[in-house]
């Protein structure tokens, strides 16, 4: 009885102690999802089109895309461009444009995501067809690998 009881607590002792281990792994090797905007600052003026610049730390593979919209057009965006994460600073910087004329003194969100391969492919796809055709529809975005990092500005001139 006190030898099954004994290997009962070393087996129990063992098992926790793997959980333990298992679970520290996990966490080492959870990937960054880190996005940030820095300029243009949250609720400034723009023209017709602006730099935009950040950092950020995605998991390996996915890639960083810049969007934009009129704050009217939810849920809808219009891809920009993807951004180039440089691997040592994890600075950033892709232009955007916003709109037209007639969208002067209009509020605009300014949207930064991390998409997956295939998020990223639907995203280049559409981007390389409206570059060609000049058909930029807005669409709704893929789904996102990080939260996504939206800021305000408002278009005061073209």
């Amino acid at each position: 009885m006190a030898r099954s009881l004994f290997v009962t607590i070393m087996l129990i002792g063992i098992f926790i102690t793997a959980n333990l281990f298992i679970n520290n792994i996990y966490a080492q090797e959870k990937e960054p999802c880190i996005i940030s905007i820095t300029e243009p600052q949250n609720n400034v003026t723009v023209g017709r089109e602006t730099t935009v610049k950040g950092k950020a730390d995605i998991p390996r593979g996915n890639y960083l895309w810049v969007l934009a919209r009129r704050s009217d057009f939810k849920p809808l965006w219009w891809p920009q461009r993807e951004a180039e994460i440089d691997p040592r600073t994890k600075k950033w910087g892709a232009t955007a444009v916003f709109g037209g004329a007639q969208d002067i003194g209009w509020n605009f969100d300014i949207g930064v995501i991390s998409v997956d391969k295939e998020g990223h492919t639907f995203l280049k796809d559409y981007w390389i067809k409206a570059m060609r055709t000049g058909d930029w529809k807005p669409i709704e975005v893929p789904q996102t690998s990080c939260p996504p990092t939206i800021i305000k500005v408002k278009k005061v001139k073209h």
